[in-house]
């Protein structure tokens, strides 16, 4: 009688735990910091030539805190990478164009300057560095409210511009935030969304400015 053979136990299946880091993503970290500070410097060496050679109004657009937080937003995004890596490549990016601009300007900046400079660059980089994350997400929550987010802070700015500076170079930047909030929705649904988020977000920093101006003026 032939012995009819039997399989063995299986062994089990153990998940990896959520939250260990696959290897090649931790390989990948230094290069993306390169890349995003690379990216970075390039930005602020830019923004520094153009603020030399524009004419005083349209110069002002090198030099507006808004416009310099789309550098990390579009370095992210280009990237692709997500979490922690995202809100680390912001940072750097962010950090790396302020300390050119720094580095290349006529007149050193005092200390405390550089310090609130660099201190708010690492800040908003990883915001905006977080947000060039998630409008590649899937979910329409998180894209929305990225798009949402960056838009209405660079179309917050123009507004201000707008109705208490003047000039065409403000139109110009609400027009690009409007394009910012409008471009990373794949339906209508999507960008008519994220354009009215945005429209709450200009109108709520714009309030926030001319509240900060009041004060200061006394």
């Amino acid at each position: 009688m032939t012995d009819i053979p039997r399989p063995g136990p299986k062994a089990p299946n153990v998940a990896a735990p959520p939250h260990e880091v696959p290897a090649a993503a931790r390989a990948r970290l230094p290069a993306v910091l390169a890349l995003a500070t690379a990216a970075g410097a390039l930005a602020g060496g830019a923004a520094r030539l153009l603020f030399l050679v524009l004419s005083d109004s349209w110069g002002t657009l090198a030099n507006t805190s808004a416009l310099w937080g789309i550098v990390p937003f579009f370095a992210v995004a280009a990237l692709r990478v997500r979490g922690r890596r995202a809100v680390l490549a912001g940072a750097a990016s962010l950090a790396a164009m302020v300390a050119v601009w720094v580095l290349l300007a006529p007149a050193p900046p005092t200390p405390r300057e550089v310090l609130l400079w660099g201190t708010v660059g690492v800040v908003a980089g990883a915001l905006c560095g977080l947000a060039g994350s998630l409008v590649r997400r899937a979910e329409p929550v998180l894209r929305r409210t990225a798009a949402a987010a960056i838009g209405g802070v660079v179309l917050g700015e123009g507004l201000y511009g707008i109705l208490l500076i003047g000039g065409l170079q403000w139109w110009l930047e609400a027009a690009v935030g409007v394009a910012l909030a409008l471009g990373w929705g794949p339906s209508a649904r999507d960008r008519a969304a994220a354009l009215a988020g945005a429209v709450l977000v200009a109108g709520a920093l714009f309030g926030a400015f001319v509240a900060y101006d009041a004060i200061a003026a006394g």
